[in-house]
């Protein structure tokens, strides 16, 4: 799959027909396949087929030109299919709201049609669950400083650590398509195969929190070995699941600072940062990892790989997907 400037455009401009009102281009990006779904923000908006565009024409009528705009765009395409998801602002008269949407499409006669849209407001998991849950890399590193455990197991000899970071892509989403239970039980499967890779390639699981990790290893060659069996054992055990389950993957080496027998600073940081960059199913390492594996005894072989700005950190940054060489 690769970055799709074209569905971001047709994205783009769809957004501004809804914001303008104009339902003709509105529903002619919609496609005429049966298998259309339409899902809301209501629990009565979940429609399909014929019934999707005759309700979504009537809203339309009632609502007139809904302020929506694009704040943020990212598209993918593979073959006949694309997706994007959106971040967005409503204007309303009483302020401005947050709101998302994602977006499946399909390559119909050359032309990109919508086949499957949801829109949602987020809310806090406190509000929905009773609860706060981890929602981001950003809190599991934060966690992971408060109680890291000893990890001089995992620690180089010259003093240098491999952190691993993964987490599952729109875990959000995933929860309220699939309920509490089949995720409970998706998150208890994910981090049983994340334990036994880690033990099997000699490093440490330092901490799990909702359903993001962070692992440590004395060897990248170790890292990157473990991270390609985890998104391969994932791929295989959860292959079943629909939505599909995909699982992003973060790697970096560097000096570790040591405090009674625990490690954590910049090395921690950075490989959190790059986790956060990666696609779901994607392992993505920074250039000191690729360095120390490239040219190894390993089938494994990196992308050209690409550049990228890394929040909290200075300059930009090239990052390297794992390949099978």
């Amino acid at each position: 799959m690769e970055p799709s400037e074209e569905i971001r455009r047709v994205i783009e401009r769809w957004t501004k027909a809804i914001r303008e009102g104009d339902n003709d281009a509105i529903l002619a990006r919609l496609s005429d396949q049966p298998g259309i779904l339409m899902i809301g923000t209501d629990p009565a908006e979940w429609w399909r087929g014929d019934e999707a565009r005759a309700i979504w024409t009537r809203q339309m009528d009632e609502v007139g030109p809904f302020p929506v705009t694009a704040v943020e765009i990212e598209a993918w395409e593979e073959g006949t299919v694309g997706w994007a998801g959106l971040k967005e602002r409503i204007d309303w008269e009483g302020g401005a709201l947050e709101s998302r949407a994602t977006y499946i499409l399909h390559l119909e006669h050359g032309d990109w049609k919508v086949v499957h849209v949801h829109w949602s407001f987020p809310r806090a998991n406190q509000e929905t669950l009773g609860r706060s849950l981890t929602v981001s890399l950003d809190e599991l590193e934060a966690a992971v400083r408060r109680t890291l455990p000893d990890l001089s197991a995992s620690r180089a000899v010259d003093g240098t650590v491999t952190i691993v970071f993964t987490d599952i892509v729109d875990s959000t989403v995933l929860l309220a398509r699939l309920g509490d239970r089949t995720w409970m039980d998706i998150v208890r499967r994910h981090h049983s195969v994340i334990r036994e890779a880690a033990a099997g390639h000699g490093g440490t699981v330092v901490e799990t929190q909702g359903d993001g990790s962070m692992l440590a290893f004395a060897s990248a060659r170790r890292a990157v070995a473990c991270a390609r069996a985890i998104q391969l054992e994932n791929g295989r055990l959860l292959a079943d699941v629909v939505p599909p389950v995909r699982v992003r993957i973060g790697i970096h080496t560097g000096d570790a600072l040591k405090d009674a027998d625990h490690f954590y600073g910049t090395t921690v940081h950075y490989a959190a940062r790059v986790a956060a960059q990666a696609v779901g199913g994607e392992v993505l390492v920074s250039g000191t990892v690729r360095d120390l594996v490239e040219g190894g005894p390993t089938d494994v072989a990196f992308s050209d790989g690409r550049d990228v700005e890394l929040k909290g950190i200075s300059g930009r940054h090239r990052l390297y997907s794992v390949m099978d060489r």
